[in-house]
Formats: structure tokens, sequence, C-alpha cells
């Protein structure tokens, strides 16, 4: 009988350890979140649509580089950092802040050529979007990767504490922009990358990962290509679904086309980030309860706790989102309304993909996650260009849940198969 009784207090202790850490988490995406957000609504507000096209399809090509490096930096860090070099954390990631900025100065020299390029013919605002991304590209990723270094000591707090520090700066410096008439896409990445850098380094002095302990690099470069490898494909492959539209409805359909599909994702960002806050604990969390033997309970409540967020958002959604649309974007964009209650599903269907791609990568079956991602970019691609071709931000809807439905199925079988659910 005490034996169970303790059993129930440390059981009761692990939840409420779990649910401060998932409050942090959710404060944390939600400032860092929030920023961006806002900043994207200002955007869509002040610029004209041809502008935030031009825009839209400069980042979601610099996501398309961040997820080579979170594919090779960031989820090995997670799954070595939670794991391997769980006490040598502090040497372990000096080695990947090297490597990082590396990276980081390649990410620069290439937005720069983009930019004369695009200059030279002519696109400006385009050509600005290119300038902002070299200054920014850098230090966004430096941000992203300590944030999650936070994540992997399990203290989401710290990351929190940045993440309201990275709202004000940046907040600040686009208003301030916005009130003297120079809010462009130049000056809000300009903003973007003050904000990072000053953020990324107030969460390292909180973390004092500071250490004089020497790691060997070479180690970190062979073990993390030998997960990355496949982490990167994934991340490539997983960038298609979301991200593919920006570039294909621009060629149809011009750059003002693009505007209106980032203005409709704009409102399922909210969810979105929520259940990225959430997911960044997942693989974490997934390491130490694989540990224990208690991963499937783990991934099942996961599941749940997920799926019943965007559920409530979808709702929200139903109820109020062609006000929503109306009050953020003034008279701009109404033509999107029809398809707000359709695509409000689609946070349930990512929910439930995430959380099953993070368990096999918990248990290094991230060939089985490449793999599957591939074939979803494969179906998007088929199935989106001939879809956009013809109806424009109507097809680019329809293949997002299209696409997204069946990869639900898809992990699904395949955590059946693999005995994780």
């Amino acid at each position: 009988m005490r034996k169970s009784l303790i059993q129930q207090h440390e059981t009761c202790a692990s939840l409420r350890n779990w649910a401060g850490r998932g409050f942090w988490a959710v404060i944390d995406q939600a400032l860092f979140a929030g920023a961006n957000f806002l900043v994207s609504i200002l955007l869509a507000r002040w610029l004209e649509p041809a502008a935030y096209g031009a825009f839209s399809l400069a980042y979601a090509i610099f996501l398309l580089l961040g997820t080579v490096h979170t594919g090779l930096w960031t989820e090995p860090m997670i799954v070595y950092g939670s794991g391997r070099f769980r006490e040598d954390f502090a040497a372990y990631q000096q080695v990947l802040l090297r490597y990082h900025w590396r990276f980081g100065g390649a990410a620069c020299l290439f937005f720069l050529v983009l930019h004369l390029g695009f200059w030279a013919c002519g696109a400006r605002e385009i050509a600005l979007s290119f300038l902002g991304l070299s200054l920014a590209a850098p230090t966004v990723l430096y941000l992203w990767l300590v944030r999650r270094g936070a994540y992997v000591l399990l203290k989401p707090r710290l990351a929190a504490l940045g993440g309201g520090l990275y709202l004000l700066l940046y907040l600040t410096q686009t208003f301030f922009f916005l009130r003297t008439n120079t809010l462009n896409t130049f000056t809000a990445l300009l903003a973007m990358a003050v904000a990072s850098l000053v953020s990324a380094e107030s969460i390292r002095w909180r973390m004092n990962t500071e250490t004089e302990q020497v790691m060997d690099a070479e180690k970190v470069y062979n073990l993390h290509w030998h997960y990355g490898r496949w982490a990167l494909l994934a991340g490539i492959f997983s960038w298609v679904p979301g991200n593919i539209f920006y570039l294909i409805l621009p060629a149809f359909h011009g750059f003002e086309a693009a505007a209106r599909f980032k203005a409709l994702m704009n409102l399922l960002m909210p969810i979105l980030h929520v259940n990225g806050a959430l997911g960044q604990l997942l693989v974490p969390g997934m390491v130490r309860a694989l540990a224990q033997g208690k991963l499937r309970q783990f991934i099942l409540a996961s599941l749940a706790a997920f799926t019943a967020f965007a559920i409530s958002y979808w709702f929200l959604l139903v109820t109020f989102g062609s006000h929503l649309l109306k009050w953020i974007y003034r008279d701009k964009y109404l033509e999107t309304t029809d398809w707000i209650c359709w695509l409000g599903l689609l946070p349930v269907l990512v929910a439930t993909i995430s959380t099953i791609s993070s368990a096999l990568r918990v248990i290094e079956k991230q060939k089985i996650v490449a793999q599957s991602y591939g074939l979803i970019s494969v179906l998007t691609i088929i199935l989106g260009i001939p879809l956009v071709l013809r109806y424009s931000l109507c097809g680019s809807a329809l293949t997002l849940l299209l696409v997204n439905t069946l990869a639900v199925f898809y992990f699904y079988r395949k955590a059946v198969i693999l005995n994780i659910i």
C-alpha cells in the first residue's frame, strides 16, 4: 500500500513537472511566434499584395535553408544532447556553434548573391527581401539552435525569457519603422536579425554553459552526419507540402496569389506554433520515456493533447474565421474566406504526423521519416501543380488537405508495424 502511494506521488510530481515545462514551452513559442505573426500581419496590411507575395516567396526559401540547418545541427542535438552528451552538453554545444557560424556565413553569401541577381533584373521587392535575409538567416538560425539547447536541458523557462526579450526588441524596431514610413521587407528582416542575436545571447548567458572541456569535433561531426543525413532529407521533404505553393503560385498566377495564400495560412499559425512549442518537448520526453519503457503511453498521451488543441482551434475558425480575416486585414484578402473552415482541419492532421514522426526519430528510424516525407513531397508536386494551375488558391488548399490526410494514414501504419502505438 505504501509503495503504491509513493508511486502515485512520483507520478503526480512527474506530471506537474511536465505540465510546468509545457506551460513555459507554450509561453516561449507564443512570444517568439507572436512577434513574427504580428509583423507578418503588419506587412500584409502595409505592403501591396505583390510585395507581400515576394516576401513570402523569399521567406519560404529561407525556411528551406533552415531545414538543412535543423537536420544537421538542431535535430541531432536534441537526441544526442538528451542522451549521449547529456553530462557534457556545454562542450558539445560549443562544437555545434562553431559549425553553425560557418554555415551562417555561407547562408549570408548565398542570399547576397540572390539579392544582386534579382536587383540587376529589376525585381526590387524580392531583392530587398534577400538582402534582409543575408543578415537575418545566420542570427535566426543561431537563435533556433540556442533555444532548442534550452529544451534539451529541459529548461524552457530560459527560452521563454529570451522570447520576451525577442518580442520587445522585434516589435519596438518594427513599430519604429512603421511610424517613420520605412517598414518594408528589408527593415522587417533587419529587425528580426537584431532581435534574434540579442535574444540568443541572453539565453546562452542564462544557461551558463561555459566550459573549458574540449570535445572531439570530428566525433560530433560523424555522429551528426550519420543521424542528420536522413533528418536532412526528411526536413527538405517536409518543407515541400507547406512551402512549395509560394513558388508555384507566383509562377502561374503572380505574387498576388502567393500573398493571398500567405494571408490565409497566417490564421493557422497560432495553433501550429502552440503544437510546435509542445512538440519541442516531445523528443527529449520520448527519449526519457523510452529509457523507462513507457514510450507507447507517452505517444498516446501526446496525440490526445495535440489533437484536442487543434480541434478546439478548428471550432474557433469555423465560428469566427471570416470575422478574423476582415479584422486582421481590413478589406484585403477577403476572397479567401471560403477556405478558412476547411484549412482549419490542417493542424489536426499535422499534429498526428509530427507526433508519430518524433517517435520514429527517437527510435532512430529517421530513414523511415525521410522516406515518408519524400513520398508526401512527390504527391504534393504531382497533385499540386495541375490543381494550382487550374484553381490557383483553391488548388493549393485542396492539395494540402489531400496530401496531409494520406500522410496521417501512412505514418499511422508505420507506427503500428513498428509496434510503438
